[in-house]
């Protein structure tokens, strides 16, 4: 039996229908071989003994209960289901920052917007939302770079590396897009010391996680360098709650949205289930599928 927390759309039922479906009633979690979820508590988990697989439909799987799910459980993610609203949302944050759209003094604008076409846009992050950042970068003419744990080439990267490239790569990047996971390897891999690292207009935005930069180091760097620019749609208090401990939101350089890149509308969450329904049904019938988590990353 499949378990989803939440109503799934008219398609991806569909996509299921070979087998039995049982959504947001929890009394018949104990029969569950799969766990379909946005969130899940440590409780849901283990009140379902058959359980064999959790699909998210949440790209990143930093929140699960690692602690409560048992071995032998697969765990997938749902990795690329938001790849084109989220760089669509990266390059609305970067152009926005770029060329200064909220600067109304004239004086400043003499300065403050920063040519795209033809600069060096470095991604951290060479999944799907990172190749789909890319491609957009190269209708601009960029340069386009990325880091991944797993370099392998794509038509969307002039140059693809690994994390051991990254600190030689910063002080080149005019433009840096994060989309990163949140892992033991990436938690604070833009401190104090690589932020320091990059060019003192460099814009970078953030739609991966929160806690892949230093929330102090950054704030420090934006107020001394009043020509670096950041923007982001995540956030450091995720996911228990969203928003940051220091006053981003008053500075000229910093442009912030409250987690609305992915599944915020209707219309985007309903992909996103539709892709982990397909990903579900490829484990069912094959017993593999897309996006498998190494817990070694996460506990």
């Amino acid at each position: 039996m499949i378990f989803s927390t939440d109503r799934l759309p008219p398609q991806a039922r569909d996509i299921l229908k070979k087998w039995q479906l049982v959504e947001e009633d929890t009394s018949r979690i104990s029969d569950a071989e799969v766990i379909m979820a946005w969130k899940l508590s440590p409780e849901l988990v283990r009140s379902a003994p058959r359980l064999k697989a959790i699909q998210t439909f949440t790209a990143g799987v930093d929140h699960l209960p690692f602690e409560a799910i048992p071995k032998g459980v697969k765990v997938f993610s749902n990795a690329g289901a938001y790849s084109i609203p989220v760089a669509e949302h990266a390059w609305a944050l970067l152009l926005y920052l770029a060329k200064g759209v909220n600067i109304m003094d004239r004086e400043k604008m003499t300065e403050y917007p920063k040519l795209v076409g033809g600069k060096t846009l470095l991604v951290l992050g060479a999944g799907g939302i990172g190749n789909e950042v890319a491609r957009i970068g190269k209708c601009f003419g960029m340069k386009t770079q990325g880091i991944s744990r797993h370099p392998r080439p794509s038509p969307a990267f002039d140059e693809v590396f690994d994390l051991g490239s990254l600190e030689s790569l910063l002080p080149n990047a005019d433009f840096v897009v994060i989309s990163l996971p949140l892992n033991k390897d990436s938690k604070k891999i833009l401190d104090k010391r690589r932020l320091s690292m990059l060019k003192s207009d460099c814009v970078v935005v953030n739609v991966g996680r929160g806690d892949v930069v230093d929330q102090e180091a950054l704030y420090e760097l934006l107020t001394s360098r009043k020509k670096f620019r950041y923007g982001t749609d995540v956030w450091w208090r995720e996911p228990e709650g969203e928003g940051a401990h220091l006053p981003f939101m008053k500075l000229e350089n910093f442009a912030g949205t409250p987690h609305v890149a992915g599944g915020a509308i209707k219309e985007i969450a309903e992909m996103a289930m539709i892709a982990a329904s397909h990903n579900v049904k490829r484990f069912l019938e094959t017993g593999n599928a897309y996006n498998e988590v190494n817990f070694a990353d996460y506990v």
